[in-house]
């Protein structure tokens, strides 16, 4: 062991602990973190790869801190998105602080009312947690929490990435906060996170509404990580469109599961897919497969609408690491139980985002900063393909994805919302908390000083106008606020601990026949395209009230709903690295010999149409719009073309404008460009069906629309983007 000032830092104890394990000296994360998290006088952000050491960066000297200090209570809390994950750390954190005598208990929904009992009678030591198992003890046990967490020194947030962005997110910020108030003092936070490229908008995540800000902390071995990549590509056949559709689809998964069988059988693998369906439909040929080769069955599937039964037992055999064992999988496995034995990563159809692929590419290559990971995907060809399959979207984006992975770059959270679901939840926690509080002190702790920030005392008390409406609150004579009977319904269910809703089921009905159901987690556009059992399908009528989808046959192609339903959020740096890959027009060579001429044969079609310069061309069955922007942008466009009598419909990265002239479209610019006073509003003042998060039903109409244009429009983008057309058109 050297004999460096780094670990003489640490606690006596932890040093004999690190002499037992047999290693010889701290890793660079660890040494660069000690000294900060000793001196508690900033936040933190550890910003490592998965199994650099970022727990052990946290917890040594914060335990540190606290064997050096001997106060009563609870001296850490550590937060986790899954109870899983804490059940691991659990087995980590407490060898470690075994050394100190300091006690570790876990606190959620699977732990034995005793053990919770014992730590509510003693508090002490360090609390691994839920957000939604804190948010209970917020409520249930304030006072408990005012006295045992007076003396707390640190929150260390495990896995922070994952939280950013959601309501899940501004919930933990909320409740931050409140445990801050509660301790009345600032604790210090330390968030574990994967590794970014521009930390800036992690950094102000961490702590919003604050003027201090956290220091970042990178691992020197992250340049270290290898990747090895493979991109292979496929084509369904469009020439058989005469033949059921779903045959063709069902053809092609049958490839892709070929090649799983060939590649991964023998070996342990996590391949994930954008649907359940898909899932299940692979996960199905696989199991075929093996039965035909009369090989024991490796393949199975993991998604959300499985048992938990099911789900934990190929858990536990991924874990026991016994069998060669390959997971096809939803997104349900981007987190959890440490796998440590996966040798590869498999994404079918292109990623949802790029934070998405590197928390799935996390789950390889754990040990020696390498990682395998193979794609497979399809592109539709044949000799008669339709215009828009001919630019291969598909492998350009999941290309343009990996590049921006490499360069460590990953979409950044939306810093401000309105979050008024997740607001409702936290103001109802308060009351229930207290007994009664005063709009203004709910307005000063949730929004002026808390992360609900966008919200004024004007729209803040409209929002307590809408809980009053729907008898969530009513006001006593000191003018405080109370739950009213609804609220103590909804605050008295156990689901109300959660920001975050289940997806509800939809019916999918074309001429008055049920034709399947799908999980949607917000509601579709009329006209809006996608792809079901195999079928293109056009929306032409949508309830949320009723749950259903009214549909028509769509003759082009289309991408079918991804995880649960949602129609994707891609950012504009994507599409721009897109761009850049078309004007290059050079297959990268981890593609194999189809999708090197797929690629091929989109930058073709790309020079053909000199996209280099248009960003309109007139094609077989009208004119395309191709404006290089993220969906927030497209999504504003399309609204924008609509209040000008356009109809227009996105189709991956383009916009497709439906029995339009050029002229029409001519008009429709100079009027969009003229109108100086236009807001984000006014493009969803026809909008009825916005109930996207859990509570948004209590939620005024008018205040829904204010949350939607803010978070999912880009109007600026929109109008950058027609003036570049105008120009193009000489309008």
């Amino acid at each position: 062991m050297s004999e460096n000032s780094e670990f003489k830092q640490l606690a006596p104890a932890l040093q004999k602990w690190f002499y037992k394990k047999g290693w010889n000296d701290l890793l660079p994360i660890q040494k660069a973190s000690l000294r900060p998290i000793l001196e508690k006088k900033k936040d933190i952000i550890i910003s490592a790869s998965t199994a650099s050491g970022k727990t052990e960066a946290a917890f040594l000297p914060a335990l540190t801190a606290v064997s050096n200090e001997q106060k009563k209570g609870i001296r850490i809390l550590y937060i986790s998105p899954l109870k899983a994950l804490i059940n691991d750390q659990f087995r980590r954190v407490s060898e470690l602080a075994a050394e100190l005598s300091i006690k570790v208990t876990p606190w959620h929904g699977d732990i034995s009312a005793n053990r919770k009992i014992k730590i509510l009678e003693h508090p002490e030591g360090i609390i691994l947690t839920t957000p939604e198992s804190l948010e209970s003890l917020l409520i249930n046990h304030v006072s408990w929490l005012m006295e045992s967490m007076s003396g707390l020194d640190y929150v260390v947030i495990d896995e922070f990435h994952v939280f950013m962005g959601s309501q899940r997110g501004y919930q933990l910020q909320s409740q931050l906060h409140r445990i801050d108030n509660l301790a009345k003092h600032k604790v210090v936070r330390i968030a574990l996170s994967a590794t970014f490229s521009d930390a800036s908008a992690v950094i102000s995540y961490l702590r919003p509404n604050s003027k201090s800000n956290a220091m970042l902390i990178t691992d020197p071995g992250n340049k270290k990580d290898i990747l090895s990549v493979q991109l292979r590509g496929y084509n369904l056949n469009q020439d058989s469109k005469e033949q059921d559709e779903s045959v063709n689809t069902q053809q092609n998964y049958n490839n892709i599961a070929h090649d799983i069988f060939r590649l991964l059988r023998g070996s342990t693998n996590l391949v994930f897919c954008n649907s359940r369906s898909e899932t299940e439909s692979i996960a199905t040929t696989l199991q075929k497969l093996s039965a035909q080769r009369f090989v024991p069955n490796e393949f199975f599937p993991h998604h959300g609408s499985l048992s938990k039964e099911l789900r934990e037992s190929l858990e536990k055999r991924l874990q026991e690491a016994r069998l060669p064992t390959t997971a096809i999988c939803t997104a349900t496995l981007e987190l959890g139980i440490d796998i440590s034995g996966v040798q590869s990563i498999g994404q079918i159809d292109p990623p949802t985002s790029v934070s998405s692929l590197r928390q799935r590419l996390g789950r390889s290559g754990r040990r020696d900063h390498s990682a395998v990971l193979r794609l497979f995907i399809p592109e539709f060809t044949g000799t008669r393909p339709s215009f828009s399959d001919e630019f291969s979207e598909n492998t350009v984006l999941s290309v343009a994805m990996i590049n921006l992975l490499l360069k460590r770059w990953y979409e950044p959270p939306q810093e401000n919302e309105y979050a008024f679901s997740t607001l409702l939840q936290q103001t109802l926690s308060v009351i229930a908390s207290f007994g009664s509080v005063s709009a203004q002190t709910l307005w000063e702790l949730l929004c002026k000083t808390g992360p609900f920030s966008l919200c004024t005392p004007v729209i803040f008390a409209r929002f307590l106008r809408d809980l009053g409406s729907n008898d969530l609150i009513v006001q006593l004579n000191d003018k405080s606020l109370t739950l009213g009977l609804e609220g103590e319904k909804v605050v008295s269910r156990w689901s109300f601990y959660a920001a975050f809703k289940t997806p509800d089921e939809y019916t999918i009905e074309y001429d008055h026949k049920k034709i399947g159901t799908v999980p949607l987690s917000s509601p579709l556009d009329i006209d809006f395209p996608f792809l079901f059992a195999g079928k293109g399908w056009k929306v032409v009528f949508f309830s949320q009230e009723r749950k259903l989808i009214g549909v028509k046959p769509y003759l082009h192609e289309a991408s079918p709903l991804t995880l649960n339903g949602s129609i994707g959020n891609i950012h504009d740096e994507i599409r721009r690295e897109m761009l850049r890959i078309y004007k290059e027009g050079v297959p990268p060579p981890y593609l194999n010999k189809t999708a090197a001429e797929n690629c091929s044969r989109g930058f073709e079609m790309f020079r053909l149409y000199h996209l280099d310069k248009n960003h309109l061309i007139d094609g077989p069955a009208g004119m395309y719009l191709f404006p290089w922007r993220g969906d927030k942008v497209m999504r504003t466009i399309i609204l924008l073309l609509k209040m000008h009598s356009i109809k227009a419909s996105q189709w991956k990265s383009h916009i497709e404008l439906d029995y339009t002239s050029k002229d029409s479209l001519k008009e429709a610019i100079r009027n969009i460009l003229r109108q100086m006073d236009l807001k984000e509003t006014d493009l969803v003042a026809k909008m009825q069906e916005l109930n996207l998060d859990k509570y948004d039903t209590y939620i005024s109409l008018e205040l829904k629309k204010l949350s939607y244009a803010h978070s999912s429009l880009d109007l600026p983008g929109a109008l950058e983007f027609f003036r570049e057309l105008g120009k193009e058109l000489s309008v």
